[in-house]
């Protein structure tokens, strides 16, 4: 009897173990690379802290801390798209930019250091100083950028597009808490980003912005040229501001918890997240954020990375 009582309970525990099989997560490989030679990281789902403390030097009051969910996984640009890739882009569908269209061109830079005001001269081919294939596109504005990410939509049969804000973030911060990536201190931008510094002074000593150590750039750099982030992630603090899809209205951030957030409905200015090569310390923080017009805007320190959406 007590032999036949045991069995039963065996058999109920086997049973109540295998109720309920547990279900494999999806594995992604943590690099891809596409067809114009693209780099592009896998970043996880996961929570994180978007803003920015009271305490940090340089931030804004609009960049009020709240927890952000992401619970889908993605893939992004380990860089910012290149001259080369872009290229490609116009080069297989003739196209235009804004600037080339409307023929008001974008920013540029004298020979004194000035970003002067637009002009039809400047473009994403001459944006006042010599770029390779393999540096950052620079002057193209936010349809510009969601262009080239329709074209790759189609050209791979995927969908890309630029990162919400709250993946930018998550992304660059790759599990950090503080300013930057690498910490507080705005010196250790030398080795993670290109922004204003003693090299830019060199050349321009009308400059008083930037930290005190040398990074090597006075204006963009070929991309890949610094420390990347626990991701795997290049130049997401300076070298170009990154468009992001998001509409950008100051202020807007909600003080409760978030779940996979797209900003606000309408707005007139889209979100630049990550400071550029012109850039301040206090703007190429994580939490740092602009917003610029979508279509007039075409700064000589600003381009974009791309995301590649991958199912959960």
């Amino acid at each position: 009897m007590r032999t036949a009582f045991m069995s039963f309970l065996a058999a109920s525990f086997l049973l109540a173990t295998c109720a309920c099989p547990s279900v494999a997560q999806p594995s992604y490989p943590k690099e891809l690379k596409n067809s114009l030679g693209m780099k592009l990281v896998y970043i996880p789902p996961g929570k994180f802290m978007m803003g920015s403390p009271e305490s940090e030097p340089g931030r804004e009051t609009q960049e009020t801390p709240h927890e952000v969910e992401l619970t889908k996984g993605f893939y992004m640009g380990a860089f910012e798209v290149t001259v080369g890739q872009f290229e490609q882009f116009v080069t297989a569908t003739k196209f235009r930019t804004d600037g080339e269209r409307d023929g008001k061109g974008a920013y540029g830079i004298d020979a004194v250091g000035k970003i002067l005001e637009m002009h039809a001269k400047y473009t994403w081919k001459n944006p006042g100083f010599e770029q390779t294939g393999q540096h950052p596109v620079v002057n193209v504005s936010w349809s510009d950028a969601k262009a080239f990410c329709k074209w790759l939509c189609e050209k791979e049969k995927k969908t890309y597009r630029m990162a919400t804000e709250a993946e930018w973030e998550y992304a660059c911060r790759a599990g950090t808490k503080t300013a930057y990536v690498h910490g507080d201190d705005p010196e250790g931008l030398a080795t993670f980003g290109n922004g204003a510094d003693a090299t830019a002074r060199a050349k321009y000593p009308g400059w008083s912005i930037g930290i005190k150590a040398k990074d090597g750039f006075v204006f963009t750099a070929p991309v890949g040229q610094f420390k990347a982030n626990a991701f795997g992630l290049y130049d997401m603090h300076g070298n170009v501001w990154e468009w992001c899809e998001d509409w950008y209205v100051p202020n807007s951030y909600a003080k409760e918890k978030q779940v996979d957030p797209t900003g606000p409905a309408t707005g007139k200015a889209k979100v630049q997240r990550g400071g550029g090569w012109s850039s301040d310390a206090k703007r190429l923080r994580s939490a740092a954020r602009v917003g610029r017009d979508l279509v007039a805007y075409r700064g000589c320190y600003q381009g974009f990375r791309v995301v590649l959406e991958q199912a959960n």
